[in-house]
Formats: C-alpha cells, sequence, structure tokens
C-alpha cells in the first residue's frame, strides 16, 4: 500500500467568458452560454467542497505556459510543491462528476500511480498523479485536445513504469452543441441521473416556465431535443 495521506485537487478550467469563445454549447446566445459555463464552473468547486481535500482553481488568470501541455504541467508543478503526496485533477465539462468521483481515485492510488477517468469522446474527466508518476510523467507527449488522451496517458505510464488504472464509468463530455443535445437526451431517457438534472431540462423550449418534467420530456421527443435555447438566469 502507498503512503499517499496528502492529497490536493487541481480545478484546471478556464474563466467562463473564456470557455464560451472556444465553446459553443448554446447556439447564438452568447450571454447564456456564458451563465452555463458560470454554472459548471461553480458545480466544480462545490462538489470539491463537500470533500475534506484542499483544492486549487488554476483558470485561464494564473495558468503559465505557451501551450496546453505546459500549462497543465505548471498547475501539477505548483501544487506538488506545496508538499502534496498526490493531486487530483478536474475539469468542468463533465457534470456527472460527484464528490464519489474523488473518493473513487484516492481509493485506487492505494495500489496506482496514475488513475484517469474517461470521457465518452476519449478524453479524461479526471487524471489522478502521485508525486513519484508527476516526476517521471512527460506532459508534452500525451495527445491532448484528441479522441486519444487517455488512451496516450496509458501507453505513457507504462513506458515510464507508473502503474495505471482507469475508472470504470465513463462520462458524456461537453465540448459541442451536439454534446449538450446527446447530454440532456440521456438525462430524459434516464441513462443517466443528476441531482439538478432540471438545471440541464430546461435548456430545451417549454410550452410553459414551470418546467413540468412531464411536459419537458414531452417537448423534447417532439422536438428531437433539435434547438438548445438559454438556461433561465441564476
Amino acid at each position: 500500500m502507498k503512503d499517499i495521506s496528502k492529497i490536493a485537487v487541481l480545478l484546471f478550467v478556464r474563466s467562463a467568458y473564456e470557455e464560451s469563445k472556444h465553446k459553443q454549447l448554446i447556439k447564438g446566445e452568447s450571454s447564456k452560454n456564458v451563465q452555463l459555463f458560470q454554472y459548471l464552473n461553480k458545480r466544480i468547486v462545490n462538489t470539491v467542497k463537500q470533500t475534506q481535500y484542499d483544492y486549487f482553481v488554476i483558470d485561464s488568470t494564473n495558468q503559465h505556459g505557451e501551450t496546453f501541455a505546459e500549462r497543465f504541467k505548471n498547475a501539477f508543478k505548483s501544487i506538488f510543491e506545496k508538499g502534496y503526496d498526490a493531486v487530483i485533477s478536474l475539469g468542468n465539462d463533465t457534470p456527472q462528476v460527484t464528490n464519489q468521483t474523488l473518493y473513487d481515485v484516492v481509493h485506487q492510488f492505494e495500489k496506482h500511480d496514475v488513475v484517469v477517468g474517461k470521457t465518452n469522446q476519449g478524453g479524461a474527466y479526471t487524471i489522478g498523479l502521485t508525486k513519484y508518476a508527476f516526476s517521471k510523467c512527460s506532459f508534452e507527449a500525451v495527445d491532448w485536445s484528441t479522441n486519444h488522451v487517455v488512451e496516450s496517458i496509458e501507453e505513457r505510464a507504462i513506458f515510464q513504469g507508473s502503474s495505471y488504472i482507469q475508472l470504470k464509468t465513463v462520462y458524456t463530455e461537453l465540448s459541442t452543441h451536439s454534446d449538450l443535445k446527446l447530454f440532456i437526451q440521456q438525462l430524459i431517457q434516464k441513462e443517466i441521473y443528476l441531482v439538478e438534472d432540471f438545471f440541464f431540462l430546461a435548456l430545451i423550449p417549454a410550452v410553459n416556465h414551470h418546467y413540468n418534467y412531464r411536459q419537458l420530456k414531452m417537448n423534447a421527443l417532439q422536438i428531437g431535443v433539435t434547438e438548445i435555447r438559454g438556461s433561465p438566469a441564476a
């Protein structure tokens, strides 16, 4: 069993405004798109607050490096330099992540140095690294921003001699308008469950504004979830 007692969480995200420029989850309504990312950013912070772990938000205002790999590596490095034995990164684009996700990663640290959770697009919704794994990790060798992220992390971990494991659960990633439509369809069909599912279901145009679940479901099925408009103002 590994001696991993001091663990921190890295929330590596863009600001809501920056995210809205790169990802148009809600088409044609930039202000609503910003609101959605504000919600997603707030949600992931609140998720981590439900645990006992220290966390650090490193967004687009305090990331350092020319490339994504450099910025991501420097974010991990800045936390390890504070004396932590392991760091778990989370993004804001997989709303299915819960505090249990963090506990699952921590549990795997007992036997593994690299723990990864995979999205439906081959990306990673969480990456956990022990200090040992980080010391050997080559961030530049990972195929970031592709559908081979998890696959390449596994290859690098094995090549570097770090013990690796992938969490069993695959989560839906929100990067495009189509992703959001798929996610809402999964909610409607109860393929996935969220406590706050009405927030996402309310993105579907409804006949009235009571956001009755039955009415939302009927409405969404009638239009095939082809239209998504801005979320209710917070």
